[in-house]
């Protein structure tokens, strides 16, 4: 079984407004004081506690403070269930007002397009996220690189 979050199965080509669901259902970690320097390491450990949970969908990063310097990232996966895997919180994804944009390629270009949607997100007149979200759509170890989508949200 799969769920598709709240995306759909073409990539978000142009930034769009969606409204986020309020009832997807999620395992997550936090992490506290992050530099970008770890972040490898993070996805990798929390990842393959996450996986051992029933993920039903695509996993996903929630940052929260300044990527270039010091922030919070929740990590989580959409479930069917809750759990009880030690150090694992049961929860639900965010939900509400956002606008969206897809990340096509590799990694190392998200951050042009992270540039583009808050572009349209200040001309849009929002002001400070609540936070902002990387959906990694497909598998970074069986995807090619130039293949990978990453849905790039920000939360009004």
């Amino acid at each position: 079984m799969s769920i598709p979050l709240f995306f759909r199965e073409e990539s978000f080509l142009q930034p769009m407004e969606v409204t986020l669901p309020d009832d997807i259902r999620v395992v997550t970690q936090k992490f506290y004081d992050v530099r970008m320097e770890d972040i490898r390491d993070i996805f990798d450990e929390s990842f393959q506690t996450l996986a051992g949970c029933g993920p039903i969908g695509p996993g996903y990063g929630l940052y929260e403070g300044d990527p270039h310097d010091v922030f919070d990232i929740t990590l989580g996966f959409p479930v069917a269930a809750p759990t009880d895997v030690e150090g694992v919180d049961n929860g639900v994804f965010p939900s509400g007002r956002a606008l969206i944009m897809s990340h096509v390629g590799a990694y190392e270009g998200i951050s042009s397009a992270w540039a583009s949607l808050f572009e349209v997100h200040e001309v849009n007149g929002g002001g400070d996220p609540r936070g902002v979200i990387e959906i990694y759509v497909n598998d970074p170890s069986v995807t090619e690189p130039e293949d990978l989508r990453t849905d790039l949200i920000i939360l009004y």
